[in-house]
């Protein structure tokens, strides 16, 4: 192909370089927005054929980070067109599958990148369905979108067989997670605006509690990350330069402190479970430092809030006690009424499911609430087979579950204790399903995908052996 296009003549690839330049510039005079658009795009592109583990880093600040709001007011279209998030996916994977096609996976990553490609081939099929049928074609595209999140774990598998690529990686997810936890505080101090959408912002007051300002919306399922798998590498038996360890000590103490606004119960019981798991897996030696580190949080974070956020502590102490006021609790009187129409759903088309978009209409008599159409559901395990029914949605739920319980294979300790506090993030995904819809979360399907890539990722002993080396730099 290259000698054939040095035979080109040097006047007909003139010709070709002035017409493209001059359709651009037509371009850019018709519709500015839609030229830089492509600019944009051609640049994204670029990114992830030359930097891949730093577009994926991007990615995942984008998802985790960016209110869905602000990326759909500025892409093409509105729920089934195009935001940033998915030219950044679309290029990734573009990357990503032929270099994986190349090269023989380890048999865990084979299972797993077959698993959630049968779980989002359904779910096409599913959306197409629901376009077919007459359904909300925004709202099956949003669906589509959220669930393909999940696909990161064929652009995180190559990486994670490079050892230099795999080391850009995590250092991306350090930053990323740091900027997480910022964002909390910026939430908190309303230098964000509230969206309507819910998940961004700070929403005034806090059930139960008579000193709360507000609970923070953005980054509800990121924070645990942070959390989880910075208790995991500073407890571990690895050696880091004093900066590392700072760094990573700023993630945990701004994630605990933005998990803490949240003021969400169940995540917190979550976190804990998760920390178990890591206390469990460890040795002695871990658990205490896990002790210790724990403390050192409590003494840092304390007085941070006490300064910062006054009355923040004591809310969350009437928050948590309210646990014992459940019988009371409208929202979890909610949970379960919509629980139960999403069950009638189910029982419907336990196989096949009832589609993207496909909606329940109930209402509220308690509360004097009025019937109405609702797509969402808050309990996860419910909501993905109410759309794409019981088969898929266990391929999904037993795979998030094996990554949880998968031995961790012999290599790099810094690694294994990264993976460790991945499947800590993975239980808390388990966990929080049954009240909060982690399996379709936009701002979580894409940090969730490259979480079981380090959970199920098995070869990292074979890296810098010839075929199982991935580019890390210049594809």
């Amino acid at each position: 192909m290259t000698a054939a296009l040095t035979r080109v003549p040097q006047w007909l690839a003139l010709g070709a370089t002035c017409a493209a330049a001059l359709v651009f510039a037509a371009v850019i005079a018709v519709q500015p927005l839609l030229a830089v658009g492509a600019v944009a795009a051609a640049g994204i592109f670029a990114l992830a054929f030359l930097r891949p583990a730093a577009h994926l880093t991007a990615l995942l600040f984008v998802t985790a980070v960016v209110p869905y709001g602000i990326q759909n007011r500025y892409g093409f279209g509105s729920g089934a067109g195009l935001i940033l998030s998915d030219v950044m996916l679309a290029a990734a994977l573009l990357w990503a599958v032929p270099v994986v096609a190349q090269r023989r996976l380890d048999r865990r990553s084979a299972y797993a990148v077959t698993a959630i490609a049968a779980m989002l081939a359904v779910a096409t099929l599913q959306a197409f369905r629901s376009w077919y049928m007459g359904g909300d074609l925004s709202q099956s595209g949003y669906e589509l979108r959220v669930l393909a999140g999940w696909a990161t774990i064929v652009v995180a598998l190559p990486l994670l067989q490079d050892r230099a690529a795999r080391a850009r990686l995590f250092a991306g997810m350090l930053v990323v997670g740091i900027l997480v936890g910022l964002y909390g505080l910026i939430q908190y101090f309303e230098l964000l605006g509230y969206y309507a959408e819910g998940d961004a912002g700070l929403r005034e007051g806090v059930r139960f509690t008579s000193s709360g300002k507000g609970q923070i919306q953005g980054g509800l399922f990121a924070f645990p990350v942070g959390v989880l798998i910075g208790f995991a590498v500073l407890t571990a038996n690895v050696a880091l330069p004093r900066a590392a360890k700072a760094a990573l000590m700023a993630l945990v103490v701004l994630n605990a402190i933005g998990l803490l606004l949240t003021y969400e119960r169940t995540f917190w019981i979550a976190v804990v479970a998760g920390l178990g798991l890591i206390a469990l897996r460890a040795g002695l030696v871990q658990r205490l430092r896990l002790a210790v580190l724990l403390t050192s949080v409590v003494l840092i974070a304390a007085p941070v809030l006490a300064t910062v956020a006054p009355g923040a502590l004591s809310a969350a102490a009437e928050r948590a006690l309210s646990l014992n006021q459940y019988g009371s609790d409208n929202s979890i009187r909610y949970r379960l009424q919509e629980g139960r129409h999403v069950a009638d759903k189910i029982q419907e088309h336990p196989l096949i499911g009832s589609g993207l978009a496909d909606q329940i209409f109930f209402g509220l008599p308690w509360l004097q609430t009025p019937p109405s159409a609702q797509s969402f559901a808050h309990n996860g395990y419910l909501w993905l087979a109410w759309k794409i029914g019981i088969p898929a949605a266990l391929i999904l739920f037993l795979t998030v579950a094996w990554a949880v319980v998968a031995r961790p294979p012999p290599g790099d300790p810094l690694f294994r204790a990264v993976r460790l506090g991945a499947q800590a993030s993975m239980l808390v995904m388990l966990v929080v399903s049954v009240t909060f819809p982690s399996f379709s979360a936009l701002h979580i399907t894409a940090v969730a995908g490259v979480l079981l890539a380090l959970c199920l990722y098995g070869s990292p002993a074979r890296d810098g052996r010839g075929a199982t080396r991935a580019p890390s730099g210049p594809a």
